[in-house]
């Protein structure tokens, strides 16, 4: 049911697997999104309607209370929509299709002088709401994302499935692993599990003799 070792959180597609391999495409993940989106709605209703009534904890309740009151006094000069198509446009331009190392190390560089504009954002809700506010938030995210990505990138010196570097054409053996990256240890090597015998069984080699492959 795509539960997790919290209680009540479940996870699917790519936070939780990876059904297509390192190839996975724009639109590809759609399949599995519908399939186990609907499993883990169901897993989640009936969780849920078998819950007592829990109370809310006043600690984690004061932390965001208190996240969103900073953000709300932040009076900077700079534009939190603004910063959003920075990344944007800085992730396009060095983490697309093609990579290279010094692509990759400019795209850190400019992530870096991005994120420290972010600590002179601007908060000001105005008579349509608080989407600076809720842009705050995703700013925060996607410079996370940005870092994690880039740093990645930087370390899978080879080329596999849509990651494709320009300065290492060839796929890496040794690079067979996954890469796990944290704010606060950057990237580390995981070594991926063996598939379950029973699953595995199911697998059929296709071979790409006389075909042509994207």
């Amino acid at each position: 049911d795509h539960s997790t070792d919290v209680a009540g959180l479940y996870v699917i597609g790519e936070a939780s697997s990876g059904l297509h391999g390192a190839n996975r495409l724009g639109g590809n993940s759609l399949i599995e999104l519908l399939v186990f989106g609907r499993i883990v709605g169901q897993a989640a209703a009936h969780y849920s309607a078998n819950l007592p009534a829990q109370s809310r904890s006043a600690k984690a309740m004061a932390k965001a209370r208190g996240e969103v009151d900073r953000l709300l006094a932040a009076d900077g000069t700079e534009n939190v929509r603004a910063l959003q198509r920075a990344i944007r446009d800085m992730m396009t331009e060095y983490a697309g299709v093609v990579r290279t190392e010094a692509g990759l190390t400019a795209g850190l560089a400019q992530l870096d002088e991005i994120e420290s504009r972010m600590a002179n954002v601007g908060i000001h809700p105005d008579i349509a709401g608080f989407q600076d506010l809720a842009h705050a938030y995703d700013l925060k995210s996607s410079a996370l994302s940005a870092r994690a990505t880039l740093e990645a990138a930087l370390e899978r010196r080879e080329t596999r499935g849509c990651h494709n570097r320009s300065d290492y054409p060839d796929m890496d053996p040794a690079m067979q692993v996954n890469l796990v990256w944290s704010p606060t240890e950057g990237v580390t090597r995981e070594e991926i599990a063996p598939v379950p015998e029973d699953i595995s069984a199911l697998i059929r080699e296709v071979s790409t003799d006389g075909k042509l492959v994207e």
